[in-house]
C-alpha cells in the first residue's frame, strides 16, 4: 500500500512541492518531456520490427507476366497462380506487363517495394535482356529467384494455308531455301524467347526469313493464322489446340525427345537436316532484398502448387515438363539462369540482335 501511495503522491505534486525537493517546475517538465521523447523512441524502433514480423502474406500478391493476355505464360501464371492462392490463403493477381522483350516487366519489379508483394513469372530470355536492351543489372544477382515452373521446347509451327506449299519440315526447308526472304516468321517481340529460339535456327539452318515481332505470343499467334507470317517458334500452350483442329500445322519440336502430346511430330535434330535443339524454363523472381523468409517460403508453395495433380496434368498436358519439389530450388533456378545467359549472350553479340 505504501508503494501505491507513493506513486499516487509523485503524480500530484506541485510547484510548491517541486521546489521543496529541489527540482524547478520548468526543470521537471523538461524532464517530463525527455522521458516522453525516449519512450516514443523506443516504440518507433520496435515499431518496424513488430511490422516485419507480421504474418507474410496478409494482403494480394501481384504477379507480373511480360506477355500479351492469352499467351502460354499468361494462361499457366493463372493456373498456378490460383492454385498458390488457395494455400497462402491470398489472392495472386496476374497482371500484363508486355514491352521491350520483358524488360517492361522487370522495370516494374525493380522499381516494387522488395516486400515480397510483387513477382515476376518469366521466361529465360530473362537472363539475355541485359545484352539485348543495354541494361545495367545482372539477371540472377539482381533479382530473389523463387521457383522453376516449367521447361518447354518450341514447336516450329506453319498455318493451314501453308500446307500445299509445305506440310513437312523437309519440304519446309527446301521451300525456303529456294525462296528467300519469301516467308515470314513470327515472334513474340525482340529478344523474347522465339526470337533468340528462332534466330539461332535461321543461322544454324543457313536459310532467309523475314522476322515479324509482335507484342505477346496471343498477337504473333493470331499473325500466323491470317497468314501474316507463315512460320512461328512457339510454346505448346497455345499452338496445340490449333493443331488438333487442323488450323496449324506442326513442323517440328526443338526438344532433344519427342512431345508426348505428338508423338509423330519429329525433333529438328533427328530429321537429320539441321543440327538444331532449344529447351528453356518459365520461372518467378522477386525483387532483390525482399525477406528471405518470403522467398523460402514461395519457393515452397510454388513447387507444391506444381506437384497437385490437377495442376501437373493440365501442364504437362500443354506439352511442357513440369519440375517436381525434389529438384524446384532457388539454387537451382540461379544456375539455368546464369549458365542461359552465358550460352545466349555469345548468339546475341554474333546476331547483333537488339531492342528497338
Amino acid at each position: 500500500m505504501g508503494r501505491h501511495a507513493r506513486l499516487s503522491t509523485a503524480v500530484v505534486l506541485t510547484s510548491e512541492s517541486f521546489g521543496r525537493i529541489g527540482i524547478s517546475p520548468i526543470g521537471a517538465r523538461v524532464r517530463a518531456l525527455a522521458s516522453a521523447v525516449a519512450v516514443l523512441a523506443l516504440m518507433g524502433a520496435w515499431a518496424p520490427k513488430a511490422f516485419s514480423q507480421a504474418k507474410y502474406p496478409n494482403r494480394p500478391i501481384r504477379l507480373l507476366v511480360p506477355f500479351a493476355p492469352g499467351g502460354g505464360v499468361d494462361v499457366v501464371a493463372r493456373i498456378v497462380g490460383h492454385k498458390v492462392s488457395e494455400k497462402i490463403g491470398q489472392t495472386i493477381l496476374v497482371e500484363s506487363k508486355p514491352g521491350g522483350g520483358g524488360a517492361a516487366a522487370v522495370g516494374e519489379l525493380m522499381r516494387a517495394e522488395p516486400d515480397g508483394y510483387t513477382l515476376l513469372m518469366t521466361t529465360s530470355a530473362h537472363a539475355t535482356l541485359p545484352k539485348v536492351n543495354r541494361l545495367p543489372w545482372h539477371p540472377s544477382n539482381d533479382f530473389a529467384p523463387i521457383a522453376s515452373i516449367y521447361s518447354y521446347m518450341f514447336v516450329i509451327a506453319t498455318n493451314a494455308a501453308s500446307r500445299p506449299r509445305f506440310g513437312t519440315f523437309g519440304a519446309f526447308l527446301n521451300y525456303v531455301r529456294a525462296n528467300p526472304g519469301r516467308i515470314n516468321w513470327g515472334s513474340s517481340g525482340i529478344g523474347g524467347p522465339q526470337h533468340l529460339g528462332g534466330s539461332h535456327f535461321v543461322k544454324v539452318a543457313g536459310i532467309d526469313m523475314v522476322h515479324v515481332p509482335y507484342r505477346g505470343n496471343g498477337p504473333m499467334i493470331q499473325a500466323l493464322l491470317a497468314d501474316d507470317v507463315q512460320i512461328v517458334f512457339d510454346t505448346p500452350t497455345l499452338v496445340l489446340p490449333q493443331i488438333q483442329d487442323g488450323r496449324l500445322v506442326a513442323l517440328a519440336v526443338t526438344g532433344q525427345s519427342r512431345l508426348a502430346s505428338l508423338p509423330d511430330v519429329p525433333t529438328v535434330r533427328e530429321t537429320g537436316l539441321v543440327d538444331y535443339a532449344y529447351q528453356g524454363q518459365i520461372f518467378v523472381l522477386g525483387p532483390k532484398g525482399m525477406p528471405e523468409s518470403a522467398q523460402t517460403l514461395l519457393n515452397a508453395e510454388f513447387a507444391a502448387a506444381l506437384d497437385q495433380k490437377d495442376v501437373r496434368d493440365r501442364l504437362i498436358g500443354f506439352g511442357l515438363d513440369v519440375p517436381d519439389s525434389r529438384h524446384n530450388s532457388i539454387a537451382a533456378l540461379k544456375k539455368h539462369i546464369d549458365d542461359f545467359q552465358a550460352t545466349y549472350d555469345k548468339l546475341i553479340a554474333e546476331l547483333g540482335i537488339k531492342a528497338e
